[in-house]
């Protein structure tokens, strides 16, 4: 590559071990500099970042961002994956419940402050579906549907609680099964450690229905589901500006990702030392590879069949064209 003048950006990352040395300045990229802005913890401002304020990488929901598409707006994505959840931990029940598996769930009422096509909900039930066979049509849904122009699959969908605090509620009075929480990323999401083990030590009587990794591992060596739903996107300004930033971004993001040993404690080691182990491989390269493919294709035809995109898209479309090899 011909020498350029550098381009200097503002981008989003989480505070995560996978991301740290884009702050530190242990990254560098030849034709980028970059500044790191606070990450947005609430998703749906988080999603619009970097179309609605001064941020030229961030994230956004692919439900959201396939919609954007598909009404004409040009790929801005780049194959980086920074927050994946296995979706079993997700789901919590009553201490006492005889249920153990996802498979246990068939025709129960779950419930969520979350809508059903928000990442999470939407992840949760199409692990449900494509990995544990159970019917969506035979489980009560206690949560809004959200943006649901079409209810495809004639999902059982009953007004759901407006806090988190109520869905618990909910499921200590036996009126839901379970309910479905956001757990951490990663490694967290199969082993714990994370927020939800602080909210399940608050609220007495609740877990969670899956316990240890093995169920999620298994599912995992089974169908190859590890939901990607959220993507990396670039400002549509950059990206017409600067052809070559796309690419260069995913370089510099997968070296931080190279890097995130050195910026986890030993616990935090140990667990993602652990992870790989169980699975044999590593999910987290940031390429559009087969499992990729196979994921987001998975998740966008779900979203189809849910009625809330209007086609699925391949894998591919979704990516600025000088990322996707």
């Amino acid at each position: 590559m011909a020498s350029r003048t550098a381009r200097h950006l503002r981008i989003m990352v989480p505070a995560a071990a996978w991301t740290a040395a884009m702050e530190d300045g242990s990254v560098r990229v030849d034709g980028l500099t970059w500044e790191t802005a606070p990450h947005i913890e609430h998703a749906p401002e988080r999603f619009v970042a970097t179309r609605e304020q001064a941020y030229d990488a961030g994230e956004n929901g692919l439900r959201r961002y396939v919609i954007d598409l598909l009404a004409g707006a040009p790929p801005t994505a780049i194959p980086v994956f920074f927050s994946r959840e296995y979706m079993h931990r997700n789901l919590l029940v009553r201490e006492d419940s005889p249920m153990t598996s996802p498979a246990d769930l068939a025709g129960k009422a779950i419930g969520a402050r979350l809508t059903a096509v928000s990442g999470t909900s939407a992840a949760v039930l199409m692990v449900l579906e494509q990995a544990y066979g159970v019917d969506l049509a035979s489980l009560k849904l206690h949560m809004d549907a959200g943006r649901l122009p079409t209810n495809r699959m004639g999902l059982d969908l009953r007004p759901g609680p407006e806090t988190d605090e109520a869905a618990l509620e909910q499921l200590l009075r036996g009126d839901v099964d379970a309910v479905i929480f956001t757990t951490g990323p990663r490694y967290w999401s199969l082993f714990g450690g994370d927020e939800l083990d602080e909210l399940i030590e608050a609220h007495p009587g609740i877990r969670t229905l899956v316990s240890g990794p093995d169920l999620a591992v298994d599912a995992y060596r089974r169908t190859g589901l590890y939901p990607i739903s959220d993507l990396v996107v670039l400002s549509k300004e950059l990206v017409e500006a600067d052809p070559e930033a796309p690419a260069l971004l995913v370089d510099a993001f997968s070296q931080a990702n190279d890097l995130s040993s050195q910026h986890r404690d030993a616990a935090e080691q140990a667990l993602a030392e652990r992870e790989l182990a169980l699975l044999g491989e590593d999910p987290y390269r940031y390429e559009l590879g087969a499992n990729e493919r196979l994921n987001i294709a998975a998740y966008t035809d779900f979203f189809y069949r849910m009625g809330a995109i209007e086609r699925s898209p391949d894998p591919e479309e979704l990516f600025v064209p000088s990322t996707v090899r």
